[in-house]
């Protein structure tokens, strides 16, 4: 998402917060969590899989598909790595266009295109 730079302490105060509400408890349904180990003023984070999620054969797409799609949803966050993860650009670019409009938080989080997926179109 566009924004101006963010400060790293009040950036990673939000993400953490973020991660609290919506993302940890998704994970921990799975005996898995996830650590906030930086947050750059460049709106680059860095996190750390926990628990289950650090040998789950699945944790790519839990980075793709969950965490990476709805962290940068929040302003100020421009790129996010997870370590032990490594999914080439291309295969990112590939994931956001073959699920643009999808989310899969409850409550049908705004995807990241900017549209809310649960909004109907208007004619």
């Amino acid at each position: 998402m566009e924004g101006a730079p963010q400060a790293p302490a009040a950036l990673a105060r939000e993400v953490e917060a973020l991660i609290e509400s919506q993302i940890r408890p998704l994970l921990r349904i799975h005996g898995g969590d996830i650590e906030l180990l930086e947050a750059s003023e460049e709106g680059r984070l860095r996190l750390a899989f926990q628990g289950a999620c650090r040998g789950c054969a699945l944790k790519a797409v839990t980075y793709a598909l969950g965490v990476r799609q709805r962290l940068l949803q929040h302003p100020g966050v421009r790129e996010v790595e997870v370590e032990g993860v490594r999914l080439p650009p291309a295969a990112l670019r590939r994931v956001e266009r073959a699920y643009a409009g999808c989310s899969f938080w409850p409550g049908g989080g705004e995807a990241p295109s900017g549209k809310d997926p649960t909004e109907e179109s208007q004619p």
